[in-house]
């Protein structure tokens, strides 16, 4: 397995920060660039969403960077209601399944409304499971593949889990509303979603009563991005583009 140790994310992030490999704290503010909070998901912390709960892997299996933005623009992303993250995740395997994230869906403080997110792959090649379920029964799951620039729309009400299926690291951008509250119970009760997947395909979760249909979807089939600018620029320019992710009663532009 080769890992990039070092590269620039300014061109294709829209804001300046370099990977710098390290396994602690990898991505690094430049100039004008900054983050609220940092993240760094221990695989002991994700033993409750995998098939195997003795599963090898890194230490840290993927970082979460919260609140990401230029220090000249940080007040403006707030007011307009916008919430920018950015993931790293590290490539390779844990056990059978690729590496991933916990999985989580998204719901406002209370827990009462729904939310979207719009991700946009800025290095790697991703899949991304997104599943609606009820109690322990799934009535849909889409594995949706991605790369370099690709963007992705989480419906409100899908849960979701992001894998690295690459040789690479993973860095993804993820814009969701910003007052939102990221509920992980269901999946960790279930040790993940509906499907485990790895390189030898994928494995039913025998803990769901129920999973019906199963779709394969690209990307770059689903949704463009209008303008080939980074996502982050594009939040900036066009909020108005946006708003889906903010009210959960605006249609996507995009789907």
């Amino acid at each position: 397995m080769v890992v990039t140790c070092l590269f620039d994310l300014t061109t294709q992030l829209g804001i300046p920060f370099s990977w710098t490999g390290h396994l602690d704290d990898p991505l690094y503010p430049l100039i004008d660039a900054g983050y609220d909070h940092h993240v760094a998901r221990s695989l002991e912390e994700l033993r409750p969403f995998l098939e195997d709960p003795d599963a090898k892997g890194p230490l840290y299996v993927y970082h979460v960077y919260e609140g990401v933005h230029l220090k000249s623009e940080q007040a403006e992303f707030r007011r307009l209601g916008f919430g920018v993250d950015v993931t790293m995740l590290w490539p390779g395997c844990l056990t059978r399944e690729w590496s991933k994230t916990a999985g989580h869906i998204h719901t406002g403080i209370h827990r009462s409304d729904l939310f979207g997110e719009l991700v946009e792959v800025v290095h790697g090649e991703a899949l991304f499971l997104l599943q609606a379920a009820s109690h322990d029964r799934i009535s849909e799951i889409l594995l949706i593949s991605a790369t370099k620039g690709d963007w992705v729309v989480i419906p409100p009400g899908y849960s979701h889990v992001t894998m690295n299926i690459g040789q690479d690291v993973l860095a993804l951008t993820f814009v969701h509303a910003q007052d939102i509250y990221l509920d992980y119970e269901d999946l960790a009760r279930h040790r993940g979603a509906g499907l485990w997947i790895g390189p030898e395909g994928y494995r039913l979760n025998p803990s769901y009563a129920e999973i019906g249909v199963i779709r394969e979807l690209r990307a770059r089939d689903l949704i463009k991005n209008p303008v080939g600018a980074p996502l982050y620029q594009l939040i900036g320019q066009q909020p108005d583009k946006f708003r889906f992710l903010i009210d959960p009663q605006v249609p996507s532009p995009w789907v």
